[in-house]
């Protein structure tokens, strides 16, 4: 066999080798978004992250804040097991929800180590859109008779839309389905999720304004200001409501929340109530498999009644302390959960997200999917229960990640010829 084709053979499979990485980056990208889950819902996508470990562990040379994140949820899962074999000498624990959550907080660290990767492959442009996709195919099976935009189609519909208009960084796509989303969710009380369309969409007319004028704005400027735009959408949201444009249902609803305790948040999250008073008796947290006792569940049954709410019904009883403790807020499952870690990883989550939504701002490569998305963050981490908050968190780090154009430059140098088309789509799309 000649030189010229031992040469030829070696580069036909290496083409073979990178043509086939895409595509697998494409497919993991899709499961993840997927949420596929084993049994105790252990998801799939999680798993096979965590078994891809080699692949983007050494990403994270150049990634502190997510090393810092993954140390944590590594320490958080842990300490949840602790905290639950420390407070089983008075408490009952279900060894099933301890399974469950350890494998929430550990298959969040495998999904994020899986998109991370696939990003510096596929670019982020490819990861958003799979991701959605997998996110709109996984609720296939979820429709039936009952199936309602606000609870089933308005999030992975309004991903896999946005991440398709983001492409080619022009801001009339993404204005069109942004209204057009926040008018579908306006007639079919979606509340939250119209303010955060309608927060991104005048974000982005923000970022226009300041990137066709040439001005730069400064960090304070940029936090600042998203920061009022969301409290004016907010109030604005809310008065509309209450006059009836988004229909009597809706407006009836929020007067009632908002009579019950004098606030629109506390009155449509009364859950915060209650995770002050678990927190206020254990601030070092309670374990991932506990069961709450009679005089855990008195005392945040008085702290829901202090607001105004009557806590003696079905959902208190059965989804909040039926099968462990669910306050319905990421940052309280999680110290609840697996006590200071798991509060420092929401703190890591949240610096995540600010600082990337500040550079892309400054830089003016914001998206509306990457306002979306950091608001959804910030409201999940808050008002969402943990399980739910995984649905968009994976992509949302990603896709607000500051230091992924670092870990592309350190892969295509490494790897020549391999990723530079990869890297630019990045930088378009970040």
């Amino acid at each position: 066999m000649s030189p010229r084709t031992t040469m030829t053979g070696g580069v036909d499979i290496l083409r073979r080798k990178w043509t086939a990485e895409p595509v697998f980056a494409i497919a993991l990208c899709v499961v993840v978004g997927l949420r596929l889950a084993l049994p105790f819902n252990v998801p799939v996508g999680g798993v096979l992250g965590l078994v891809l470990v080699p692949l983007w562990l050494p990403l994270l040379q150049r990634a502190r804040l997510f090393i810092t994140l993954a140390s944590l949820l590594v320490a958080a899962t842990i300490t949840g097991v602790l905290l639950t074999w420390w407070m089983s000498a008075e408490r009952l624990f279900l060894p099933s929800s301890l399974v469950e959550r350890s494998a929430l907080a550990l298959g969040l660290l495998g999904a994020v180590g899986a998109l991370l990767w696939a990003r510096t492959v596929i670019g982020l442009s490819a990861v958003s859109i799979a991701y959605g996709t997998g996110m709109t195919l996984g609720i296939l099976g979820e429709i039936d008779a009952t199936s309602t935009w606000r609870f089933t189609f308005s999030i992975p519909l309004t991903i896999l839309l946005m991440a398709i208009a983001a492409r080619g960084d022009r801001l009339m796509p993404q204005l069109v389905i942004v209204v057009l989303l926040a008018a579908v969710g306006a007639v079919n009380d979606a509340r939250s999720n119209t303010a955060m369309l309608l927060l991104a969409g005048v974000v982005l007319i923000w970022q226009r304004i300041g990137r066709g004028a040439g001005s730069a704005r400064r960090r304070a400027g940029n936090i600042v200001g998203v920061v009022l735009f969301g409290v004016a959408v907010f109030f604005v949201a809310q008065a509309a409501i209450l006059e009836g444009f988004f229909g009597e249902a809706t407006k009836d609803r929020t007067q009632a929340q908002i009579s019950t305790s004098g606030s629109l948040l506390l009155g449509g999250r009364p859950e915060i109530a209650a995770s002050e008073a678990l927190v206020r008796l254990h601030p070092w947290g309670m374990g991932s498999g506990i069961i709450a006792s009679p005089a855990d569940i008195a005392a945040a049954k008085s702290s829901m009644a202090a607001i105004g709410y009557d806590p003696h019904n079905n959902y208190v009883d059965r989804f909040m302390f039926g099968g462990g403790i669910e306050v319905h807020s990421m940052a309280g499952d999680f110290w609840l959960w697996f006590g200071l870690p798991g509060l420092a990883s929401c703190a890591i989550i949240a610096v995540i997200a600010g600082m990337g939504l500040d550079r892309s701002l400054r830089e003016g490569a914001c998206t509306a999917l990457a306002v979306y998305l950091a608001t959804r963050l910030v409201w999940d981490l808050a008002f969402s229960p943990a399980v739910s908050a995984m649905k968009t968190l994976p992509l949302a780090l990603i896709v607000l990640a500051v230091p992924v154009s670092a870990i592309i430059a350190q892969r295509s140098s490494a790897r020549p010829g391999t990723l530079p088309e990869a890297a630019a789509a990045d930088r378009r799309a970040t």
